[in-house]
């Protein structure tokens, strides 16, 4: 498959890719990273929560979810009905929730956007945004592969990777410039960087493999508008499987991404001027 047909990034890529994953933070605090995802699956269900089912669904022995949840409880931000055992968040949280909804809006065009991508397609969905010189994994749907391993929360180096790829073709020339500084990209290597980009452009998703070539990304930058900050849909799997439905793919991905351009009224940016 030539990469030049499908802008695909090559094999060999010049710049080294970095993976950082977020257990591997020596500042993350696990308590509070585990009391916002305990307020992010009360969003999911809807619904007060048992703290078994919480433990469950967060992967925590029993005994940290309930001292984790007791302390939330005495914190006011969760509330505790003893007689059906079951949590909630409490009203504290309101004023918060009021202005995420404002700032963000509700989400469902981009929990849609995932699920309806991933069904479509049957491989992992991701959803990211430039983060410094990474791209942060913010979700994802689908079952991941045992080798490929996505998480939220995970950054990934911008330069060299097809998700970066896909966010660094809409920028324009001065942030671009200050980004290829800020990664070090040796000069001889721009002007091959500023074609790739533009081919990426042109066809409106980057491709190529990832890994070391077992696996196959494709991903495009989705239009502005509907969302505080630049974001980038994914796809992702075994490349052999991919690269045979290949076609398939790209033609799914391009149509997510029209039709949620579509849903918050946003039209393509268009970069590198």
């Amino acid at each position: 498959m030539d990469s030049k047909e499908t802008g695909a990034i090559p094999i060999d890529r010049r710049w080294p890719v970095r993976i950082r994953r977020p257990n591997e933070r020596r500042s993350l605090s696990r308590s509070a990273t585990r009391a916002l995802d305990v307020l992010e699956l009360f969003g999911q269900m809807r619904r007060p929560l048992r703290a078994i089912e919480i433990a469950k669904a967060l992967e925590l022995h029993p005994s940290t979810a309930n001292q984790l949840l007791k302390t939330m409880v005495e914190s006011a931000h969760l509330t505790f009905n003893a007689g059906m055992k079951t949590y909630l968040p409490s009203p504290r949280l309101a004023s918060f929730s009021a202005w995420m909804v404002e700032s963000y809006g509700t989400d469902k065009n981009l929990r849609d956007l995932l699920r309806q991508t991933q069904a479509a397609i049957g491989e992992i969905v991701t959803l990211s945004t430039p983060n410094d010189i990474y791209m942060h994994l913010l979700d994802r749907a689908g079952v991941d592969e045992p080798a490929s391993s996505t998480e939220r929360g995970m950054r990934i180096s911008m330069f060299g990777t097809v998700i970066g790829a896909a966010y660094l073709a809409t920028l324009k020339k001065p942030d671009l410039t200050r980004l290829i500084e800020r990664a070090r990209i040796p000069a001889g290597d721009v002007a091959g960087l500023v074609g790739e980009l533009a081919g990426v452009r042109q066809r409106g998703l980057a491709e190529g493999p990832i890994r070391d070539g077992s696996f196959w990304s494709m991903a495009a930058a989705l239009p502005p508008g509907g969302f505080p900050a630049p974001l980038v849909l994914g796809v992702a799997g075994p490349t052999e499987r991919l690269q045979s439905k290949a076609a398939q793919i790209r033609a799914l991905l391009l149509e997510a991404v029209q039709r949620y351009g579509v849903s918050v009224g946003a039209s393509r940016p268009q970069g590198l001027e």
